[in-house]
């Protein structure tokens, strides 16, 4: 499988804005943060002032795209939070961006693919920790991102279940070397929101399913909504249904969310019965 990413501009699907590269139409721009060398653009929404300790949700685009245009996807967030676009480190095209490289269609490829969106992940992660201490806020963050940034939202949850709240993936998947090997020890473990079109040829509906049964086994609270004759898009149904889980997973956090538990002791889940990779 040489898996292609090709996300295009999603903003674009939702309303023809034309913003100039590097700076918002609003004047605004990319910040860089020195811990993980990514740039990002930060976006207050619902009222929220600056100094407000309000939940930070991560926004992550797909490939080809960047924080600029992403960010109309949640511009009009009907709650109180300080979201955060952050631009993939690799240029892709005449002025996007990718977050990891394409990969052949074999084991060492794949291997090679998962290495890639871990470190992607934890270079988000790296991130998401620096805003934390800088704004303050809850302790747990919400995810959610198309394609790319989809891929990025699941392997978030499963990588770091204690800093994440919720995910929202969106046409996204998490290749089989990704799955966790046992159940986490994190309580709660993060609440997953899957969105797809089933007319998705670039990353099929199955493979999502698969991603969804692997998580599950593994103790997530998680759930997978599609969409029919939607192909690797965001659909206007879909991008409401996407601000309704964030506005949701916003609301349930608080400026004073207590730290994590102790973990609970669980016996180690077992592989779900499935392909160990997607059908080619």
């Amino acid at each position: 499988m040489r898996l292609a990413l090709a996300a295009g501009r999603i903003a674009a699907l939702l309303i023809c804005v034309a913003v100039a590269t590097g700076v918002h139409a609003d004047g605004e721009q990319l910040l860089r943060d020195e811990t993980s060398g990514l740039q990002y653009l930060e976006v207050l929404t619902g009222g929220a002032a600056t100094a407000d300790p309000v939940p930070i949700v991560v926004a992550m685009h797909g490939l080809g795209d960047h924080p600029e245009t992403f960010r109309l996807l949640l511009d009009d967030l009907p709650a109180k939070a300080r979201v955060i676009f952050p631009r993939g480190p690799m240029p892709h095209g005449d002025d996007g961006f990718s977050w990891f490289d394409f990969q052949p269609d074999d084991d060492e490829g794949q291997a090679a693919l998962g290495d890639g969106i871990k470190a992607a992940a934890e270079r988000i992660t790296q991130l998401v920790e620096s805003l934390k201490k800088q704004r303050g806020g809850p302790g747990r963050v919400v995810v959610c991102g198309f394609s790319q940034g989809g891929i990025l939202s699941f392997e978030m949850a499963a990588l770091h279940p204690d800093l994440i709240a919720e995910a929202i993936p969106v046409s996204g998947y998490l290749p089989s070397p990704l799955w966790p090997a046992e159940r986490p020890k994190t309580r709660p473990l993060p609440k997953i929101i899957a969105l797809h079109g089933e007319a998705d040829r670039l990353i099929p509906l199955q493979w999502a399913n698969w991603t969804v049964e692997a998580l599950r086994s593994n103790g997530y609270d998680i759930s997978l909504r599609s969409w029919p004759k939607v192909s690797h898009a965001l659909s206007p149904e879909m991008r409401a249904t996407l601000i309704s889980a964030v506005v949701s997973a916003v609301e349930a956090l608080s400026p004073h969310d207590a730290s994590v538990g102790p973990p609970e002791k669980d016996a180690p889940a077992p592989p779900p019965e499935v392909p160990a990779s997607p059908a080619r």
